[in-house]
């Protein structure tokens, strides 16, 4: 049986907790990008709510067919506004739930790191326990 030394299990879980902090730090980060994705769909889609309230009143008084092709190009524009933040929300959302993921992954590896470093502490404990127990038990038997 081999034997596990401890600074090499400190030196691991110490790896693990850096490595589940770069994990917990892009999932931050991806985190502000879904929110801010998420701003900038809400004020897309009410500049188109009000590009439509100005079309509705611009298509009351249109009296040519030109009239007709500005008021159509000018809230294009502003759907292909929400269909671009649409996507750029979408692929925030995606790679939140990725560094979601990775974050999970690295706290459990953390934790499993933690209670080795736990055994093997546990471990050395008993075994100096016995070896203080032998120590003991021999300085009794030369007193006889």
């Amino acid at each position: 049986m081999t034997t596990i030394r401890p600074r090499v299990v400190r030196a691991l879980k110490d790896a693990r907790s850096r490595l589940r902090d770069v994990a917990a730090a892009a999932h931050s980060t991806a985190s502000a990008e879904r929110d801010r994705s998420a701003r900038d769909l809400q004020d897309e889609q009410a500049l188109l709510e009000g590009a439509l309230d100005r079309a509705a009143r611009s298509l009351a008084v249109a009296c040519s067919v030109y009239e007709l092709d500005v008021i159509a190009e000018g809230t294009g524009v502003h759907h292909f506004a929400v269909a671009d933040a649409t996507e750029r929300h979408t692929e925030a959302t995606v790679a939140t739930a990725a560094t979601a993921t990775e974050l999970r992954d690295r706290t459990r590896q953390l934790r499993t790191a933690e209670r080795l470093v736990d055994l093997v502490e546990e471990r050395r404990a008993q075994h100096e326990a016995r070896a203080e127990q032998r120590g003991a038990d021999d300085m009794a038997a030369r007193r006889r």
